[in-house]
């Protein structure tokens, strides 16, 4: 699969989520990092973690393809967070985690939780909003 077409899953999936991560719902940036820090007066290099990826619902190491129903966008922080750990968790198991740390102020860095970037817990969208094209 090229990277053309990674590109474009991912920005398919970053306008069906309404430019939110799949994981922790934080708004995300795809082409600007400098003008999103300075939108919602957060710093550089606190952006650069929400930047915009294509996330593998099911990692490639596991089998997982480069196809459109297998590609979600998801922050920076929360791609490398689920992929890092020895074994990935399904996504649900890891969105459920993700959720509490960012419901406690945890998960990414204070100014985030501040800038109005993260939704209040009652304005999440459902997982299958974000698969059928409807969000908040």
């Amino acid at each position: 699969m090229s990277r053309d077409n990674i590109v474009r899953f991912r920005s398919e999936a970053f306008r069906r989520q309404a430019g939110r991560c799949y994981y922790c719902h934080v708004l995300m940036w795809i082409d600007d990092c400098a003008s999103f820090a300075e939108q919602y007066r957060i710093s550089k290099p606190v952006a650069r973690w929400l930047q915009c990826t294509a996330e593998h619902l099911q990692a490639r190491r596991d089998g997982g393809k480069d196809v459109a129903p297998n590609i979600a966008a998801a922050c920076k922080r929360c791609n490398l967070g689920r992929h890092r750990r020895k074994v990935a968790p399904a996504p649900a198991e890891f969105r459920d985690l993700v959720e509490k740390r960012v419901t406690r102020g945890k998960w990414h860095a204070r100014g985030v939780h501040k800038s109005g970037l993260v939704p209040s817990r009652a304005q999440y969208p459902t997982p299958s909003s974000f698969r059928s094209g409807r969000t908040m």
